[in-house]
């Protein structure tokens, strides 16, 4: 009977050999050591209406990589507004936790035009 399983296993170790990796569908996000998952809200008063998503963000995320996402949520162009928290215009070069945002906080999306850059 141990000659029947010492079979099966040389067996099972021929199928993984030939077996294809899976490759992974989720894309690589560049994040920093020590950041943690917050849960941000976006508010939009771009267009008609008022709009407003909660995301949940890892603060060690770049700024660029997040106005990105929160572009194609609300189907804005990323380069036709800019992100805000506190007054403060946030810089897409630096990472949330460089700012003082913290869990539930709110960060707006302000037209380009407008942004106090």
């Amino acid at each position: 009977m141990s000659e029947d399983l010492d079979d099966l296993d040389e067996d099972l170790e021929d199928i993984e050999d030939k077996t294809p990796g899976i490759a992974s569908k989720t894309p690589n996000v560049a994040q920093a050591p020590g950041g943690k998952d917050i849960s941000i809200f976006f508010m939009s008063t771009i267009g008609p209406g008022e709009k407003k998503q909660k995301l949940l963000v890892n603060t060690g995320n770049n700024v660029g990589d997040i106005k990105t996402t929160v572009g194609n949520i609300f189907g804005i162009n990323p380069s036709d507004f800019h992100l805000s928290h506190g007054g403060v215009t946030l810089d897409e070069g630096k990472l949330i936790m460089d700012y003082p945002v913290k869990d539930g906080d709110t960060i707006l999306l302000i037209p380009a035009s407008t942004a106090g850059r």
